[in-house]
This record gives C-alpha cells, structure tokens and sequence, in this order.
C-alpha cells in the first residue's frame, strides 16, 4: 500500500530534495493535549564539507509548517497537523547516519506561550471560545453554553494562557476542547463542545478477524469506580437564594447496551455505598452554571472503558475526536469508541498508528455500524 507525505512551508509545498531526504515522520494528536510532531531527516556532506539542509535552513521559528499524509485508502493526503518549528536536533555519524531532527507543536502549543490577566465580562464560556480561536484564525466548531454571571455580580476571568483558559472551561461544561486541520483544506478547526458517542464510525478496526484483521495488538481497561454522581449546593449573594445543581447520571448517548455510570451505581448500591461528589464553586453562580459543572463532572466521568491499540495504513489515517468501531473482541468490549489519541509514525517500509480510544458503556448492542464513512 502506498504511503504519500507532503510537507509544507509557508502554506507552499517543500523542494522534493527535503522531502527526499525525509527519513521517519512521527505526529501525536491528542484531544486533551497540544498535536507534536518530529521529523527527520538524513544529512550529507558535499565536496565542501556543507550540509545542504543545514545550508538551507528551512525551519526557521515561527514559520507554519503543514504536514498531510495519505493512503490508498484514500486518493488525496489527509492534513493531520498544521504547526511551527519549535527545534532542531543534528547528529553526525559515520556510515551515512548523520541527521537533522526537527520536532515541533501545533497552534495550541503557540496559544500556550504568554500568560494572561484579562476579563471576560458578561460573556458565556462558548462566546469566549470563540473569541479566542478567531485570535489565531481558528474555525470555530463551538456548542453553545449556558449563560455566566452579568456584571457587577461578577465575571471570567482569565489568569494564564489561552489554551489553559480554554480547556478549563471546557472541563466545567463536560466538553472536548482540541484544534486539528480539516482534512482536506488544511484549515485549523477548534472543537469546543461535548464528546461525540453517536455517529458513523471513521474506521472499522478488527481484531483476530483472519483477512480482516487490520488491528496487531489491544489492550482494554475498565475502571469501574471511575463513575459518579456529582451535587453542588451554594447561596446567591445577592439575592441569598439557593444555588443548587444536581446530576445523578450522564447524558452523553451510552456507546453501548449498560451504561458504566449505571452499572457503577447499581454495584455501589449492593455494596452499601455511593459515588458522589461535591462540587465546590464560589457562591456567586447561576443555576444554570452551577448545574452544567456538575453535569460535566458526570458526563466525563462516565468514560470508564478504554482500548488502547497498533494499527497499519489499512484503516487509514486516524483523528482524535472521531468514532470507530472496534470488533473481534467479545460482545462486552465490541462496539464505538471515540478516539483520544493517535500517534502516526511514517518511515521506509513502516507505517504504523498507536490509537487510545474511550468508551462510557460496555456490551455491543448489535446494531453498531460497522461501516467506515
């Protein structure tokens, strides 16, 4: 099957001489952390003693980079990170294994440089988001979320980088926050909403399937006290009012027949026990802001069922943030899975992915589609 990577610089695509030289591409995308990527390349001396890469010097700090990688599964190469040089790396070596690293980070890498003091007044967490993703001409993918506090009853405030601002908020709505190219333009695109559990998958990944098998190796972990109830209780310090938010469930759609949360409170029941926690927030909060940080302790909470996997380019190029549908490994682990992290590795001969998915149910419920869009 062939393998094709295209690199780019300043959104134009490199000499062929660099991507020749090209020897091992390595890219990790991750939803709760900034994409890297590291590529090397090889080095070689001319009659003059020059190394031409290092000559050129091509990888300048602060200019874009854009990396697409496609399969015969697919006609044209797939964006799978956009980002900026952040080092190098030079060996020399006897027996032609000189070579130049060059590692570097995604756009929220960059978002995570300078540290802020700023208010947001009277605006809800979504409209946030999407001020801070149009900042670094992001296209914005933003749910909307519930209303904040007006001022001068109070206001966000920011004290840190962009990219922490955005994932804190993400974390008290139950949301994903993450930036990846779309696939075919290359555009970044920020996600800032809920964590997908429905839809078609982007592959299908069989284990143990004979010709089918697209899968080396999967290990799966279920942490069964992982899920649980969350309540919160404060005053208005205005108006001396309850604030009071409670979620005894998610209500993300289960990825499968038995809930985790449910089976998890149905065994704490017979034990004698129950999973609860008590959310902490500053007095002043509205019911609704209240009540969507303890729903999205509980939703996240609800992810107890992980895989993790080695996977070819028989599947394709996988993304973070997308479903797949994982058979071959018994009716309680069969089913959808959204993908968490992918690490692609690219070299002579070699393709290989590394794939962390999450599930928050167990037990396939036999209508799983299990055909890749």
């Amino acid at each position: 099957m062939g393998i094709n990577v295209q690199l780019s610089i300043l959104k134009v695509p490199a000499p062929p001489p660099l991507v020749d030289a090209l020897q091992e591409l390595v890219v990790e995308s991750a939803i709760d952390m900034a994409g890297a990527f590291s590529l090397r390349f090889g080095l070689s001396a001319d009659r003059l003693g020059e190394y031409g890469l290092l000559a050129l010097d091509p990888f300048k700090p602060g200019l874009p980079l854009g990396i697409r990688v496609g399969t015969g599964t697919a006609p044209i190469p797939m964006a799978v990170i956009n980002g900026f040089a952040t080092g190098h790396r030079a060996i020399w070596a006897e027996g032609g294994k000189s070579s130049l690293t060059v590692t570097g980070t995604d756009v929220t890498g960059i978002m995570n440089l300078e540290e802020k003091v700023k208010p947001w007044p009277s605006l809800p967490d979504s409209a946030i988001a999407l001020a801070i993703f149009a900042t670094y001409t992001v296209i914005p993918k933003v749910t909307p979320t519930p209303p904040r506090l007006i001022d001068p009853l109070g206001t966000t405030i920011q004290r840190g980088t962009d990219i922490r601002l955005l994932r804190r908020m993400a974390r008290r709505n139950g949301f994903d926050c993450y930036v990846q190219p779309e696939p075919l333009t290359g555009l970044d695109t920020g996600y800032f909403g809920p964590p997908v559990t429905l839809g078609m998958p982007q592959a299908v990944l069989n284990v143990n399937i004979g010709a089918q098998t697209n899968v080396r190796d999967v290990t799966a972990r279920y942490d069964m006290l992982r899920p649980t109830t969350a309540i919160t209780a404060n005053i208005d310090t205005a108006t001396k009012a309850p604030q009071v938010g409670v979620a005894p469930a998610s209500l993300l759609p289960p990825m499968g027949i038995e809930p985790a949360g449910v089976r998890t409170l149905a065994g704490a029941v017979v034990a004698g026990g129950l999973p609860l926690v008590r959310v902490a927030d500053p007095s002043n909060v509205l019911v609704p802001e209240g009540q969507a940080a303890v729903q999205g302790m509980v939703d996240r909470s609800s992810f107890a069922v992980s895989v993790e996997g080695t996977t070819g380019a028989e599947v394709g190029v996988l993304r973070p943030g997308a479903l797949v549908a994982l058979r071959g490994v018994g009716r309680v682990y069969n089913g959808l899975y959204q993908l968490t992290k992918v690490r692609l590795t690219v070299a002579e001969g070699r393709f290989e992915q590394r794939f962390t998915a999450r599930r928050n149910a167990v037990t396939m419920t036999g209508a799983e589609p299990y055909v890749a869009v």
